[in-house]
């Protein structure tokens, strides 16, 4: 299935639960969107410039309006109905959506502010006019067991770069892996560092180091994190852009795009989000304000035929 149909899935699901005071469910979006719930949020948001908190919200308030302009149901029985459980609660975010109140339309027909049902079916991937990224490689490898030596937190995608990033330089996580440089993989292009995204949970958290790939039997310098990797199939793939949110806003959609396209299919049982940061294609481009190429890594399993 190609990943905006699995997402229009998404879709009809955060449909079929606004006319309800149901709270969305993220195990459920993770299951249909065939990734973790906080990669598709992030998606979401690019895609519509709202959390999917934000789009029920103001799809809920758009159809209370409509089901008070056209019915004679009481409002307190809509506004919980869709999930507010007071008058006052339901009043102020329906006058912050609709500019009016619920009994001035009721009473005064005025003008209903809509928000639209979302769709990612005429969304392109290439050439699109939101896309402003391109893919440039892919190709896949059998990578060896291995583990991951670093820095290790629990983040999430708006906090990762302030939480991640900018500590792991201040405490010179990536020199002192230097300690072990003879156990560093070396099936991967030279690399400056690598973000290493797993054990995704809830709505936007998930578990984020900060290191090098080295081998299973590496020594692991004091005080750092290190996970095992299980050996398997990996999609390698470069995306390119001007700058580097740019790259990430969107790098899932291309990934799982050019996954799909070459037989492959994401491994989702055995997921992890890897983003190499190599000195050719990132480091220097980037110190040259050239386009950066920042590279992906995927665990994936063929498609049966």
């Amino acid at each position: 299935m190609d990943s905006f149909h699995t997402f229009e899935c998404v879709v009809e699901y955060l449909e079929r639960i606004i006319p309800t005071p149901e709270e969305v469910d993220y195990h459920v979006i993770a299951k249909l969107a065939g990734c973790p719930a906080p990669l598709f949020q992030r998606i979401f948001v690019y895609i519509t410039g709202i959390t999917i908190h934000e789009y029920l919200r103001k799809r809920r308030l758009t159809l209370a309006g409509y089901d008070i302009r056209n019915s004679s149901e009481k409002i307190i029985d809509i506004a919980m109905k869709y999930g507010f459980n007071s008058h006052a609660a339901f009043t102020r975010a329906f006058k912050e959506h609709h500019k009016a109140s619920p009994s001035s339309i009721r009473n005064n027909g005025e003008h209903l502010y809509d928000y639209p049902r979302t769709s990612f079916t005429n969304i392109r991937i290439v050439g699109g006019k939101r896309i402003m990224a391109e893919l440039k490689k892919i190709e896949y490898a059998n990578f060896g067991a291995r583990k991951i030596v670093g820095m290790m937190k629990m983040t999430s995608f708006q906090k990762a770069g302030e939480e991640c990033w900018g500590p792991a330089f201040q405490e010179g996580v990536l020199d002192r892996i230097q300690e072990i440089e003879s156990w560093v993989c070396t099936d991967i292009d030279d690399y400056i560092g690598l973000g290493h995204m797993s054990k995704f949970a809830g709505k936007d958290n998930f578990q984020y180091i900060i290191g090098k790939f080295v081998d299973p039997d590496a020594p692991v310098p004091e005080n750092m994190y290190a996970e095992h990797i299980p050996g398997g199939t990996v999609a390698k793939i470069w995306i390119e852009a001007d700058k580097l949110d740019d790259i990430i806003d969107c790098a899932y959609l291309i990934c799982s795009e050019a996954i799909e396209k070459t037989g492959y299919k994401i491994d989702i049982e055995n997921f992890y989000w890897c983003d190499v940061y190599t000195y050719d294609r990132y480091c220097t481009p980037l110190e040259k304000g050239q386009k950066i190429i920042l590279d992906y890594l995927l665990p994936v399993i063929k498609e049966e035929s």
